[in-house]
């Protein structure tokens, strides 16, 4: 799994590479998180366009992340999810949580 981070104005961008699975728990929280202590940020936006794959555990880490944003008013964004990831996303109706840009 990569990671690669971008902020641009408010928005941080993390784009990630690979497969997404439990084993990324803590390098996700240690890339994410300390952006969400940063002063001015006000959108995190996932990009998901080079995950192949993401298994329960992932979509747990995005529901944490979206639970700690939203306590400091920040939102979190899906972006590019490839075919396979958004049939997993429309079937547990992320659609319904995150923002999903296509």
């Amino acid at each position: 799994m990569n990671f690669q981070t971008s902020k641009e104005g408010d928005t941080v961008t993390v784009r990630m590479e690979g497969r997404l699975t439990f084993e990324h728990h803590q390098t996700f929280k240690n890339t994410v998180y300390p952006f969400l202590e940063e002063e001015g940020v006000k959108q995190v936006v996932i990009d998901l366009g080079g995950v192949t794959y993401m298994d329960s555990s992932s979509l747990g880490m995005l529901l944490l992340l979206r639970e700690r944003a939203e306590a400091k008013s920040i939102k979190v964004a899906l972006r590019r999810p490839s075919p396979s990831v958004q049939t997993i996303l429309k079937v547990v109706q992320f659609d319904r949580l995150f923002e999903i840009r296509h």
